[in-house]
């Protein structure tokens, strides 16, 4: 099942708002190629694009968190490099799995379930809690 974008999702700051929703959309892109991972090289571009985008996601995040004086700029940094950890070590694992003579493509069916429900949370948790702090924020004029 899809993630679809929602208002409550929306913080506030354009360009955030517009990178969320092209994560939503990747995210729902790697689940759609690891329920049919018939074609593994698609799952490794799926994860592939899904971590080049988040990493620039994230780091365009912190430059507006600069711009606008976010005062938990370092907190939100290492949330931000948690989060790309966590890919790397989920992208190792089905990596790994497709590799395996006793995993392969059925072992990445079994586990899509579980592991969309991990990127689900990974995104919808960040944005929710993390990011939903930096609204208050978007109301005030950016600092130069």
């Amino acid at each position: 099942m899809p993630i679809f974008w929602r208002p409550q999702f929306r913080i506030g700051q354009d360009d955030i708002d517009a990178d969320h929703r092209y994560l939503i959309l990747l995210i729902n892109t790697v689940e759609l190629v690891l329920r049919f991972p018939e074609e593994p090289r698609n799952v490794e571009l799926a994860l592939a694009e899904l971590r080049r985008y988040a990493q620039n996601h994230f780091e365009r995040e912190e430059r507006i968190q600069i711009a606008y004086g976010y005062l938990h700029l370092d907190q939100h940094k290492r949330e931000h490099r948690a989060l790309l950890a966590e890919l790397d070590i989920l992208a190792q694992r089905i990596h790994a799995t497709l590799e395996d003579p006793d995993g392969g493509i059925e072992g990445v069916k079994e586990q899509s379930g579980e592991i969309t429900a991990f990127l689900r949370k990974w995104l919808v948790d960040h944005v929710m809690k993390a990011d939903m702090q930096l609204v208050p924020l978007f109301r005030k004029p950016v600092v130069r």
